[in-house]
């Protein structure tokens, strides 16, 4: 354990309070023989009223400053004070050859007002220090405020009246030996005890400001054992008492004063800068946040107009974070951000120039450009940085970025323009990922567009402008249609039809997914039921969950009370995920269990083209894989797709899982995919997403195709 300052200071202490006592003891005699030659009396009142002085700053300090933070410890300790305070001034003012000195009985009475003003403060603090510490009320405040002086004029009054008129009794002979022993135990022991509970309480802290008080107590317990060798009315002895008491009430002051005033000072000024820090600074990584960028835009462009240089801004945005984030959980989304903004501080010299605007947008400042080219080549160099994988708790993770540039002044002269400029480019490079695109006019059109599309989006559920497109599963074998893949459209009322890559992912990014899955959910259980009804005979209709819907607790029940409305059964229902959905595995575990206690087909979407680990795929309760039409397209021509395509249809066999080939869209696919035994094939092959009245035709169509087929 190291030893800090204050520590050091009160061994200190201790140990020249240990030299000066043991000094006096050995060379008594020399000493006294020294101090002749000095006004005693002088000195020693001086000391007198010193003690006097200090007792009442200690009240002062306990009273007036920083009274909206005073606790009952503080409170009590300045009405203490007030009591020893005004026994000390008594003390004082009866002191050898002060107007007031006179004897009582075998002692004196500035003795016995000093006895008591000890017993009273070892005593009182020894109480208030094993006590908790609380907020003081303005109640208990205003009362002790008039009380406390009451009781040191009360305590003084007594102490004189029993000094007068029972001399005698108390203070001659055995009677003053009893209250002489009776004061030093109650003395010493309080101050000792004291000190030894502020020690023991703060044993790991160890705090500089009850330090403080530790020497005071230990040098006020050394004063009174000093007293108890006074010989004569005034000598060297007395005099070392008064110069420890001194001593001790001046530490016990400073003591006071770094717990009422310089500490509460500190921790304000300490509060005050962590507030600024936070106004300016991001709490998470400790780059700088939006205002201290807005601020340090406004520097640079006066800056760059008055050099004739640009402004370059670069707003990084990591590709697929949300996805992360919420399948793996907020705290690996936290530490994903730390380590971006890490690799983003050391790439990006100097640091200074790295913010994060919020979630996973951050903004790199690239003052004193000469050409725009300067800005893509550290936009290049960044996304390289980001081609190593992110390394937290001992798993790499790959990410990509995404940057939008923008140069000042020429693609704004202001901070909300060239912000503006730079997210507009960002949205561009989005579309791509893990690139970079520099502004042009024509990508605020587009950012314009988005906005306009995020709110008509908003107005298309509550206007019915959302249909269903319905696209069929057919067995390989039998030619049976087995299912239906419900596919969501918008038929926007002006713009006319809106393609779902567009609109899915701003649904996505927004939240309104939930809600237009929601819808989608229950249109396909009615619409099937509907077909159930019509006399079709019964096939699943599978829809899509986006990963927002899948990482919703309730979903289960969500979906239950949707089959109750619309009186469809669980099986005939599908529900399709993707790989990236179930890296969280305990939750994609525990959520699909409750889908399947619900009696749902899950099946696993573009299963190929995730990040799942296959030794999971055995633990899912999953009916169906899906093989992504990107293995199947060149089927003919590629022999890698042809192996992993029989790869997958082998895997499924030996898993019990049934297999669907998506994007067939030929004679020569369908015949390899009957070959390696898949179970169903979708494409374009047998049709194109149809809306349900069209489904219908297509259905009875196939039918009669079918059935003439078999007959032949």
């Amino acid at each position: 354990m190291s030893v800090n300052k204050a520590e050091k200071r009160t061994v200190l202490v201790i140990g020249l309070a240990v030299i000066s006592f043991a000094a006096m003891r050995l060379f008594d005699g020399d000493i006294h023989r020294w101090t002749e030659t000095l006004d005693l009396l002088l000195v020693a009142s001086l000391l007198g009223y010193a003690i006097v002085a200090f007792c009442f700053a200690m009240v002062l300090l306990g009273w007036a400053f920083f009274v909206r933070q005073l606790t009952r410890i503080r409170l009590h300790t300045a009405s203490l004070f007030t009591v020893v305070g005004t026994l000390e001034l008594a003390h004082a003012l009866t002191f050898y050859g002060q107007p007031f000195c006179r004897d009582v009985g075998d002692t004196s009475l500035t003795m016995v007002f000093g006895a008591a003003a000890q017993v009273i403060g070892a005593v009182g603090l020894l109480i208030l220090l094993s006590q908790a510490d609380g907020k003081a009320h303005g109640g208990e405040r205003r009362r002790l405020l008039w009380i406390s002086p009451l009781c040191g004029v009360a305590a003084v009054s007594v102490t004189a009246y029993v000094a007068q008129y029972r001399e005698a009794a108390l203070f001659a002979g055995h009677g003053l030996n009893v209250l002489r022993v009776t004061a030093i135990v109650l003395i010493l022991g309080g101050y000792a005890a004291a000190g030894a509970m502020i020690l023991y309480r703060n044993r790991s802290a160890r705090p500089q400001a009850l330090l403080k008080i530790v020497q005071a107590m230990c040098l006020l317990w050394f004063a009174n054992l000093q007293v108890m060798f006074v010989g004569e009315a005034l000598d060297a002895n007395m005099l070392l008492a008064q110069i420890f008491k001194a001593c001790g009430y001046f530490f016990l002051m400073q003591g006071i004063y770094l717990v009422t005033i310089e500490g509460p000072m500190r921790q304000q000024k300490r509060a005050e800068a962590q507030i600024q820090y936070l106004a300016y600074h991001d709490e998470l990584t400790g780059l700088g946040n939006r205002r201290l960028l807005t601020e340090r835009l406004e520097a640079e462009l006066i800056r760059a107009a008055r050099s004739g240089t640009r402004l370059g801004v670069l707003l990084l945005d990591l590709d697929r974070f949300k996805t992360i984030n919420d399948t793996m959980g907020h705290s690996y989304g936290d530490q994903l951000l730390i380590a971006a903004a890490e690799r983003l501080k050391q790439a990006a010299a100097p640091s200074t120039h790295v913010y994060r605007m919020g979630g996973d947008e951050f903004t790199v400042l690239l003052p004193g450009l000469e050409k725009v080219e300067e800005a893509e080549e550290k936009a290049s160099r960044l996304l390289k940085e980001f081609a190593a994988p992110m390394l937290f708790d001992g798993t790499g993770y790959h990410i990509t970025a995404s940057i939008g540039i923008a140069i000042g002044p020429e693609s704004g002269n202001t901070p909300e323009l060239l912000l503006k400029h730079a997210d507009a480019a960002l949205y561009s490079a989005k579309a791509e990922r893990n690139a970079y695109r520099v502004y042009t006019p024509q990508m605020s059109d587009k950012a314009h567009e988005r906005l306009q599309l995020e709110n008509d989006m908003r107005r298309a559920l509550e206007e019915n402008q959302f249909y269903l497109a319905y696209q069929p599963l057919v067995d390989l074998h039998t030619g049976r249609v087995t299912g239906v893949e419900a596919l969501l459209r918008w038929e926007h009322p002006e713009r006319g039809a809106i393609p779902p890559n567009l609109f899915i992912p701003i649904a996505e990014e927004t939240g309104l997914i939930n809600e237009i899955g929601e819808w989608v959910i229950r249109t396909a259980c009615s619409q099937n039921k509907a077909w159930q009804d019509a006399g079709l005979p019964p096939f699943i209709v599978s829809v899509n969950l986006s990963m927002r819907q899948f990482h919703q607790h309730d979903l289960a029940e969500r979906i239950r009370a949707i089959l109750e409305e619309t009186g469809l059964e669980p099986r005939w229902v599908g529900l399709e995920i993707t790989e990236s959905m179930t890296a969280d595995v305990e939750f994609a575990y525990e959520t699909l269990r409750k889908l399947k206690e619900v009696g749902l087909q899950i099946s696993l979407d573009d299963f190929g083209t995730g990040y799942s680990s296959l030794s999971y795929l055995k633990r899912y309760p999953i009916d169906k894989l899906k093989i992504d039409r990107s293995f199947v397209a060149d089927l003919e021509s590629d022999g890698n797709d042809a192996a992993i395509v029989s790869t997958i249809a082998a895997m499924a066999r030996h898993l019990n899982m049934r297999v669907t080939a998506e994007g067939v869209e030929s004679e020569e696919q369908l015949r390899f995919l009957r070959a390696e035994l898949c179970e169903e094939a979708q494409g374009f092959y047998y049709t194109r997403p149809v809306p349900a009245d069209a489904f219908v035709k297509w259905y009875h169509g196939h039918q009669k195709n079918r059935e003439g087929f078999t007959e032949k």
